[in-house]
């Protein structure tokens, strides 16, 4: 088996075996080779076109007969108050009769050594499989909470501000992308996306009938938006929303209630921090849906990176012992120093650690996707006080909006 790079004349070949194992049509089936790879980078559908020169395939022997595939998106994201490198994975795509062939696994292999080697401190992926991932290293961690919301039991109240649509002649993409901006920066993994991942904030309304309204406030600033699908019969469909605070959500709420002419519910994503419930008049009586929704798996690709990038609790001092079957050079302890107002300080030692963890366990916690709990995380050996531990490995606020 052979592991590497596509090259421009294998694209579409990847394209195929995407499509086929999505079960979706591909558009531009009928170009040949060359013409498709020339249209895909000139002119990129998303980000993993941007990127194409980042896609991973398997190959027999042969090194022509492609098995599997997928792309590592370089994302620009959010850890810790840091912009960080975060390997976005997607498309992991084998033709069915290359299936538990390991040829995944060797694809994985190459990615991980090569996203160390280019500075990445994070990967991030939408799993098929929880068990599967986790042989790479992923663990669970950004959860989302998606609402069902009946709309006359929202609140009726004016926010101050206005909304306007994103149509021909007034495009909003910009302001959509600020108010994501501000957005983001509070939350753990959140991506900073590119031109192309706005274009859908810019698209004609009138065509696709997704409309998107960006809430003002009284400033004149933007503070909230939501892309809207509005289909007869059917909920109102949040399908992209975004705000940074609760004047923004409040905004939001008065919106959709402007719908309910036409609408009974509403359904939306929110990070899991951001609850609503104190601002809706009624709660009960089958107004409100709640479900929780888990959002991806994640992983540090460089602990020694990430740890001098953590933001810690107070001051203090840990020796921790991180064991990665990938990426050897995360495997030992590191001892790190940490004070307010101070750069973290990591070195490696053959002092006993503190606390030793696997690196699934690690980047969850360390991401701060979950509390520290070593009775209920047999990855996780504690020998120090637990408030100790909890200086560097405790819960924050952690979301993605971005698909991929």
């Amino acid at each position: 088996m052979i592991v590497r790079k596509l090259r421009e004349d294998e694209l579409k070949r990847g394209a195929e075996l995407s499509a086929l194992a999505f079960e979706y049509a591909l558009e531009g089936a009928e170009l040949p080779p060359e013409a498709f790879a020339r249209r895909l980078i000139e002119h990129p559908g998303d980000a993993s076109d941007v990127h194409w020169d980042s896609r991973w395939a398997a190959f027999e022997d042969d090194g022509v007969t492609m098995m599997a595939t997928f792309c590592v998106i370089p994302w620009r994201a959010n850890f810790d108050g840091h912009a960080v490198t975060m390997g976005g994975v997607g498309g992991v795509a084998t033709l069915p009769q290359y299936r538990r062939r390991g040829a995944i696994r060797r694809c994985f292999e190459a990615a991980l050594a090569d996203m160390y080697a280019r500075g990445m401190a994070l990967s991030y992926l939408y799993p098929f499989s929880n068990a599967f991932y986790r042989r790479f290293g992923y663990e669970l961690a950004c959860d989302k909470v998606r609402w069902r919301l009946k709309l006359d039991g929202l609140p009726g109240v004016d926010a101050g501000g206005r909304w306007r649509l994103s149509e021909p002649g007034s495009d909003l993409s910009a302001q959509v992308r600020a108010v994501d901006l501000r957005r983001n920066a509070r939350y753990n993994c959140a991506v900073f996306g590119g031109d192309t991942e706005y274009r859908w904030a810019s698209e004609n309304p009138f065509v696709k009938r997704d409309y998107t309204y960006v809430y003002f406030d009284e400033a004149g600033a933007p503070s909230a938006y939501a892309c809207v699908r509005a289909r007869p019969g059917e909920d109102l469909n949040c399908v992209k929303s975004g705000f940074f605070d609760r004047r923004g959500l409040e905004g939001l709420l008065a919106l959709l209630k402007r719908f309910a002419a036409n609408h009974s519910h509403a359904v939306l994503d929110m990070p899991a921090d951001a609850d609503p419930r104190a601002l809706l008049p009624e709660y009960s009586l089958g107004t409100v849906e709640r479900t929780v929704v888990q959002w991806g798996m994640a992983r540090v690709v460089n602990v020694e990176m990430a740890l001098s990038l953590a933001r810690m609790r107070g001051e203090g001092r840990l020796r921790i012992a991180v064991t990665d079957g990938q990426i050897p050079e995360n495997n030992g302890t590191f001892e790190v120093r940490f004070a307010p107002g101070a750069a973290n300080a990591v070195r490696r030692t053959d002092a006993a650690p503190d606390v030793a963890l696997t690196i699934q366990d690690f980047s969850r916690l360390l991401i701060g996707c979950g509390d520290l709990d070593p009775e209920w995380q047999p990855g996780v050996q504690l020998n120090c006080d637990i408030d100790r531990a909890r200086q560097v490995f405790y819960r924050k606020p952690a979301y993605i909006a971005q698909y991929f």
